[in-house]
């Protein structure tokens, strides 16, 4: 049975350390991005998942490579969700660049959703989780917090070939 996720907690858990780390997790300096956002999901009620082959896991200091590297958590999501099993679903949503940004996609989006970012040697290359929303033109643009660089609310356009949006549907 999915439980809720608790996206107060995911986003509450964000803005406290987005600008500086939780001293109880390994930061990964200079490459924590998706750490962090796995942080952000715990916060918010996920259970480690021992999955064989997408594994997504932190304990005792230790992490998957699901937990801590972006492509990785992307693949574990699709995985999961696919399977329709335990661990963290999400309805995923790609565009090109940021430039394909449409209402449809800002009305699927909420506070504690997850964005990716790929480079143009496509490879999932950043992860930051929505923390806010301002509106610009009438469309609600998210804010982002994340790591690598340290930032609470900041806007999510990024220079990058694609950003990928997951709506977090249910966890554990």
């Amino acid at each position: 049975m999915s439980e809720p996720y608790n996206r107060k907690k995911a986003v509450e858990y964000a803005i406290r350390y987005g600008n500086h780390p939780n001293p109880e997790y390994v930061y990964y300096q200079g490459n924590d991005c998706t750490n962090f956002v796995s942080q952000c999901l715990r916060a918010g009620g996920a259970k480690n998942h021992y999955h064989p082959t997408h594994p997504w896991w932190y304990q005792n200091g230790k992490s998957s490579i699901c937990w801590a590297v972006a492509a990785s958590l992307y693949w574990y999501i699709r995985t999961v969700t696919q399977e329709k099993g335990f661990g963290i679903k999400a309805k995923t949503v790609s565009i090109k660049g940021d430039d394909f940004f449409n209402a449809s996609i800002a009305d699927l989006l909420e506070e504690g959703d997850i964005i990716q970012y790929r480079n143009n040697q496509n490879r999932i290359q950043h992860s930051a989780i929505i923390t806010g929303f301002v509106s610009k033109g009438g469309i609600k643009e998210p804010l982002v917090s994340q790591h690598t660089f340290e930032a609470v609310n900041i806007p999510w356009r990024k220079n990058f070939k694609e950003t990928i949006f997951h709506h977090i549907i249910s966890i554990n």
